[in-house]
């Protein structure tokens, strides 16, 4: 199951537990963990997408050719 997917059915299940006719105590239970889950996966997603957007802006700065403009703001390197 991916992280989208398990949202999504998180999702679902807190749209729907006061519908089913759980006691107070197991309600508030289910969706305070379902919340907690849908957060983690949320961190869990940008942080994946963090680490991939650096590898991607660096293979795009590399596949881009530099213009004459860009070679002035780079320092010699020694």
């Amino acid at each position: 199951m991916t992280k989208h997917t398990a949202m999504v059915f998180l999702g679902i299940l807190v749209a729907a537990l006061p519908l089913l006719g759980f006691p107070g105590w197991l309600r508030t239970t289910l969706i305070v963990s379902s919340g907690l889950g849908i957060a983690v996966l949320a961190y869990l997603s940008s942080v994946a997408y963090c680490s991939n957007c650096k590898k991607l802006i660096k293979d795009a700065e590399q596949a881009l050719p530099a213009s004459k403009d860009d070679e002035d703001l780079i320092p010699p390197q020694a």
